[in-house]
């Protein structure tokens, strides 16, 4: 088990945390077609240390930032921190220092969550004081180190990240798609139930309709790192990893 510390600014981070508790009202994408997919997902309520919502309306520049921030982190291992000021992000160091985690998750959805500058400072100072950090942009294109880490427990047990699927394909339509590792929102186990039914020929606009309509939460605004929107981004992250799954079971019907 590892123990989780939740700090967010943004909606997305109660997506997030509602994917990982899996409660039965976190998804009703299906509507009356639901087919309880998420039931083979189990809840890690128990995970959390703790959860803390940054309070808004903060001011433009923070002089004390630990004012906004949880006194102490438990015995967290792993700190996700979501959506908050830049300010109270160049602060977590000092924060982690005094705790045990071990592991520092700080998503970027949108473009202004973490400048690359901050980024550059935050891992310089994590470095320093042996934290792993990872700043996946968007949250789904989370991928293990492959150090064995705590980033990759954190992969492993949770089972989000870059999405990974199954599918089984009859006479060129997809009648069968496990989720095997979630986008952290949980768009992949309803992307999965939108494309069965669908011939191959033609599945990249069943996956973006698909992607759009969940929806993704990722920014529409262009990043200048990527070149291109980060909701674009998280797209073509999931396009790549269902035509993946269709080209593995193309390959074991050779076999």
């Amino acid at each position: 088990m590892l123990k989780l510390y939740v700090i967010y600014g943004d909606e997305f981070g109660e997506r997030f945390i509602g994917n990982l508790i899996n409660h039965s009202t976190f998804c009703d994408a299906c509507g009356i077609l639901c087919e309880h997919c998420r039931t083979a997902y189990p809840s890690f309520a128990e995970d959390f240390e703790g959860i803390f919502e940054v309070e808004e309306d903060l001011p433009t520049l923070i002089d004390e930032p630990e004012k906004y921030l949880p006194k102490n982190l438990g015995l967290s291992d792993v700190l996700v921190v979501i959506g908050v000021h830049a300010d109270l992000l160049l602060a977590l160091p000092k924060l982690v220092m005094d705790s045990r985690v071990k592991a520092v998750i700080i998503p970027i959805e949108n473009k202004d969550w973490c400048t690359p500058a901050v980024k550059k400072q935050l891992m310089d100072e994590f470095n320093q004081i042996n934290v792993e950090v990872v700043f996946p942009k968007p949250f789904c294109s989370l991928e293990k180190l492959g150090n064995e880490g705590i980033i990759d427990k954190f992969i492993d047990r949770y089972m989000v990240g870059r999405p990974k699927l199954e599918v089984k394909i009859i006479k060129g339509v997809i009648r069968k798609a496990n989720v095997l590792r979630s986008a952290p929102c949980g768009s992949t186990w309803y992307i999965a139930q939108q494309i069965k039914g669908h011939k191959v020929e033609g599945i990249e606009e069943v996956i973006s309709k698909a992607h759009h309509s969940y929806p993704c939460t990722a920014s529409m605004e262009v990043d200048k790192e990527l070149g291109d929107t980060i909701l674009h981004k998280a797209g073509y992250i999931i396009r790549e990893e269902v035509l993946e799954a269709i080209k593995k079971f193309k390959l074991l019907k050779l076999k």
